[in-house]
């Protein structure tokens, strides 16, 4: 019955495996366009404006109000800072990153007068729409629980043929975990014992680094310098990876061999992806613009690579250590993220503008499927059930002090999850503050912006059933410039 409990549990919370989850799904689901440094100091919010290399990726409608040629790149300085508070002991760790959030060129197709579609573009544009940068330490003496005992767990029950080769089999093949013996060797029924028992110091390093990208094939049209309607076909590209350490050290348990064991995981992820994005602008009056734009659900082919390395070191008379290495796993599937939807709303003033977007998306109707029917049919019934649909709001200002401006922007990000105590884990609402300048010239541009984000996560070293998930905090610091050339 207690590893009934324990396989059950092992769907909604990580066991120290690269298995592909409902985490993964949400992972590659969530992302936004970090784009231009314009569109970044007012916190994207610039789905009724246009006229920037942004909109390609969230309203293609907004290529229809280019009226020249324009080639524009940008470049992101970021900064990390993850603060882990793992049994009330608080580490803080930082990381940079370097990055192209936007490069892109918009040529003109026609422009006709007499027409009443007065002009069409052709946009093609390469925007990063997720970074993955982090460097999380988390380390604290614990009496409770230990590691050892998720080993010994997962392999209760089981004999030494049925072990998993990527978890509790380098627990026994480093003598974490063992079997009784008699003067045939190993009584292999199933019925293991811990080497150490709990209470311990333990550490936990995890670093990731990668990106998403989108890049956007755009077609826009202006009609009568009214509507403007876009399409955008949209190529995606993920890069991930994740390298973690784990260690365990200073037993409380003296009559062991154990002195301390390490295990590395590394994780590297690959994907490729497809869209259609629709969009419409309608300029209601002088002063007033409206904008809608419908975001097709991305199907997205991944790739993983995974291997994991268990080193436990002895001193019994001599010192003597044992390191396992798993074999090496491959895995293909698919994740199809939400569909997204956003309405927009800008006021143009004589020297003032002020714009905002909702957005709506349901994770519940995201998935992850696979070869294993029955393991990704148990993974869609955990979104379906503990994810839901949410409302992210983006609001933007910009004072024109021509030649210079001057920006502002605030963002919000919804928790994806409809009662995170389900299965031990939580996220709170995502805020972002950003602030920019610019200044316009004839024939080019130059723009910088400043973005600063901060939310909780609940994180956990090994399994939720043993010891409780544990409060992890981000903060991201983010300056984005932008140069631009009409022509």
């Amino acid at each position: 019955m207690r590893k009934e409990i324990l396989s059950f549990l092992a769907l909604f919370t990580i066991v120290a495996t690269t298995a592909q989850t409902h985490e993964d799904a949400l992972l590659f689901s969530e992302n936004a366009v970090v784009g231009t440094a314009r569109t970044a100091a007012m916190s994207n919010a610039f789905g009724a404006l246009g006229a920037d290399l942004s909109t390609l990726s969230n309203n293609p409608a907004g290529l229809g109000v280019y009226q020249s040629y324009e080639f524009a790149f940008s470049l992101n300085l970021g900064g990390v800072d993850m603060a882990s508070y793992y049994l009330d002991n608080k580490i803080t760790n930082s990381s940079g990153n370097f990055n192209i959030p936007s490069v892109g060129l918009v040529t003109p197709l026609k422009s006709s007068t007499p027409s009443d579609w007065r002009r069409t573009n052709l946009g093609f544009a390469y925007n990063t729409t997720k970074i993955f940068k982090a460097n999380t330490i988390q380390s604290a003496y614990n009496p409770n629980s230990s590691l050892v005992d998720v080993f010994y767990a997962f392999a209760d029950g089981y004999r030494l043929d049925d072990l998993d080769p990527f978890f509790e089999l380098a627990a026994f093949d480093t003598d974490l975990i063992d079997l009784q013996v008699d003067s045939n060797g190993w009584i292999d029924d199933g019925n293991y014992f811990r080497e150490v028992q709990t209470g311990q110091d333990q550490f936990k390093q995890t670093h990731t680094f990668g990106s998403m990208g989108e890049f956007a094939i755009s077609y826009a049209g202006s009609y009568m310098e009214k509507l403007y309607l876009g399409a955008t076909l949209g190529l995606t590209s993920t890069e991930y990876t994740k390298n973690s350490r784990y260690n365990e050290r200073n037993f409380a348990d003296t009559s062991s061999t154990i002195e301390y064991f390490d295990m590395y995981e590394n994780q590297y992820t690959t994907g490729g992806g497809i869209n259609l994005k629709l969009g419409a602008i309608y300029r209601a009056s002088d002063n007033l613009r409206l904008g809608v734009a419908w975001h097709s659900p991305t199907l997205n082919e991944m790739h993983d690579e995974w291997e994991m390395v268990l080193r436990t070191q002895h001193n019994n008379d001599s010192t003597y250590s044992y390191t396992y290495t798993s074999p090496y796993g491959v895995y293909d599937y698919t994740i199809t993220t939400p569909m997204k939807v956003i309405g927009s709303a800008a006021l143009v003033l004589d020297n003032i503008l002020l714009s905002g977007d909702i957005e709506y998306l349901d994770y519940a109707t995201m998935s992850i499927d696979g070869d294993d029917f029955d393991y990704f049919n148990s993974q869609q019934n955990i979104i379906e059930s503990n994810y839901t649909s949410v409302v992210n709001a983006r609001f933007g200002a910009e004072l024109n002090l021509s030649p210079f401006v001057i920006r502002a922007g605030y963002a919000q990000v919804k928790s994806p999850y409809t009662d995170a105590s389900t299965f031990n884990t939580y996220r709170d609402e995502r805020k972002s503050y950003s602030f920019g300048l610019g200044k316009r010239n004839q024939f080019s541009y130059i723009d910088l912006a400043y973005v600063f984000s901060e939310y909780s996560n609940s994180a956990s070293l090994y399994n939720t059933y043993f010891e409780p998930a544990h409060r992890v905090t981000t903060t991201a610091y983010n300056l984005v410039f932008t140069m631009g050339w009409k022509f």
